[in-house]
């Protein structure tokens, strides 16, 4: 989960100073994530790139729109402290769909939509909008 934070903080602080591209040390787990945010159109482009001694770099590309980033802010919510898992009924709608909430399901981490449309539930890791 420090990682997630580590990637959060990372995109958020690229978007504040307007950088157009930043890198992260890559997980299975971030690269989903990465990938669920380039779906949603809220980064632009993404890559993963091995380098020696089995380590990988996920490099973000950060989507603008008028010098501003497409997206206002993305919020960590499970957290190492405190997981929280919410069950179909309760997979939250971020602004009525414009937003994104992604979760770990045992289809492996998804969108809210994806989640509400194969009726799946699990861990809420993170919201964008």
């Amino acid at each position: 989960m420090a990682a997630i934070s580590n990637f959060i903080t990372s995109l958020k602080n690229a978007a504040k100073v307007g950088k157009k591209s930043f890198s992260i040390d890559s997980s299975k787990k971030l690269e989903s994530i990465a990938k669920i945010l380039f779906e949603e159109g809220f980064i632009e482009k993404y890559s993963v790139i091995d380098e020696k001694n089995n380590k990988k770099t996920l490099t973000i590309t950060v989507k603008f729109r008028d010098k501003k980033p497409v997206f206002t802010d993305i919020v960590q919510i499970s957290k190492p402290g405190l997981r929280i898992y919410r069950n179909i009924e309760e997979v939250p709608h971020i602004l009525n769909g414009l937003g994104t909430a992604i979760l770990s399901t045992n289809k492996g981490i998804v969108s809210d939509k994806f989640a509400r449309e194969n009726n799946v539930g699990g861990e809420y890791i993170l919201k964008i909008w």
